[in-house]
């Protein structure tokens, strides 16, 4: 197996789906996002066995190329599962940072410590940092918020893992 190929599920997002590009790396998908002008860029990609995601007609038509039509990021997430479909046995929370996209690890709670709001590190007892950018993410409220909600908006039936 070369460094590139993988089993897991791979993802170039052109630069006009940004917040499609977050929800992916919150569900824990490696994603790159970026301006995806050139057939060159395509093939890269294709090569490197990424899933290219655009909504440019130009790109259409192209070979492994996954079009979408719609301008909501719920739906555009509703339309890259009917395209390539993703079982919620896949998703992997708090793994990809949603700014950089680099894996997070887990970060030991002394090591929180004034990286995070009092309230946070008091509350909590788990937390995870970017290996790049090192923010801090925690299994607070809010990702429990954004699960529920891609739950009601995709019919996935857990992510109780």
């Amino acid at each position: 197996m070369t460094k590139y190929e993988s089993h897991e599920k791979r993802f170039v997002v052109d630069a006009m789906l940004g917040k499609l590009a977050k929800w992916l790396r919150i569900l824990g998908f490696d994603t790159r996002y970026e301006r995806l002008d050139r057939p060159q860029q395509l093939e890269h990609y294709r090569k490197e066995g990424f899933y290219i995601i655009t909504r440019k007609q130009r790109w259409m038509h192209q070979d492994h190329v996954y079009f979408l039509s719609s301008n909501d990021s719920m739906d555009q997430l509703k339309e890259v599962i009917a395209q390539i479909p993703i079982a919620f046995q896949e998703v992997r929370l708090l793994h990809r940072c949603i700014v950089c996209n680099h894996e997070l690890e887990r970060l030991p709670r002394d090591l929180a410590f004034g990286q995070v709001p009092d309230y946070i590190f008091e509350t909590n007892i788990l937390f995870f940092q970017c290996t790049k950018c090192s923010k801090v993410y925690w299994p607070g409220s809010h990702p429990k918020r954004m699960m529920e909600r891609l739950q009601e908006r995709l019919g996935w039936k857990s992510f109780e893992r």
